[in-house]
């Protein structure tokens, strides 16, 4: 019951309840005069109007998310689809504004803001949906991924500033403590160890992201960068310098 007025507005949930009461009502008056009449007929039709118009809104919601839900699974496997972009857009746009509450419907209308670039809106429904569901694990990867962004825009524009390489630091090793098998969550702390300069820890999680999601857009800008060079190579060569 909770899902079937889980997005509905108010109207909507008053003429849902008014309707079954008005089909009981009816049904009672039928079997207490042991009649069907005109009255009685009009009365049905009109009940089963009340209750259908927020029946069909409500399904239409689920499957508004079921959709939004196959389209980010898609959007992994082809993270420059923009026709698929195009249609998560759109199905988006079926929920509009409605009222959901569920945390993992919150979760998912988060995540996929957050695809579409709208991190304001995605952080907000994220947050809600903690509120709820304080161990939901996939709405705070959303919110520690925004801050992480945040925070690497911040050191980039003031790269001197310790506070803020401090607290790009704080974020990254919160979103580590975040146990998501995620791509989105491995390649976001991997852009922060880049713009802190650790190239080594940077590496490291593109590999997962690589394990996760084969085909981020992160992982081919390290495909062509040249590999490390191991630090006891770089010392012998030093050394052997020394000597000649």
């Amino acid at each position: 019951m909770g899902n079937l007025f889980d997005g509905l507005f108010l109207y909507e949930i008053i003429l849902m309840l008014l309707g079954s009461v008005l089909f009981g009502v009816v049904i009672f008056l039928m079997v207490k005069n042991k009649e069907l009449d005109k009255n009685h007929l009009m009365g049905i039709g009109l009940a089963i109007v009340m209750i259908a118009f927020p029946s069909i809104k409500s399904f239409s919601i689920s499957d508004g998310i079921i959709n939004i839900e196959r389209d980010l699974e898609e959007l992994k496997e082809n993270p420059n689809d923009k026709d698929l972009e195009k249609s998560l857009e759109q199905d988006l746009g079926t929920i509009g504004n409605r009222p959901i509450g569920n945390a993992e419907r919150l979760t998912t209308l988060s995540e996929a803001n957050l695809e579409l670039g709208k991190t304001e809106k995605a952080s907000t429904l994220a947050k809600e949906a903690l509120v709820k569901s304080p161990t939901n694990l996939q709405a705070a990867e959303v919110v520690n991924v925004i801050e992480v962004d945040k925070k690497i825009e911040s050191f980039k524009s003031n790269p001197n500033d310790r506070k803020a390489k401090d607290e790009l630091k704080a974020e990254i090793k919160k979103l580590k403590k975040i146990p998501t098998n995620s791509g989105r969550r491995t390649s976001h702390i991997a852009a922060g160890y880049e713009a802190l300069g650790d190239d080594v820890m940077a590496r490291a999680y593109i590999d997962s992201t690589r394990m996760y999601q084969p085909k981020h857009p992160s992982i081919k800008k390290y495909e062509n960068k040249k590999p490390l060079v191991p630090q006891n190579d770089t010392i012998e060569k030093k050394d052997g310098a020394d000597k000649n």
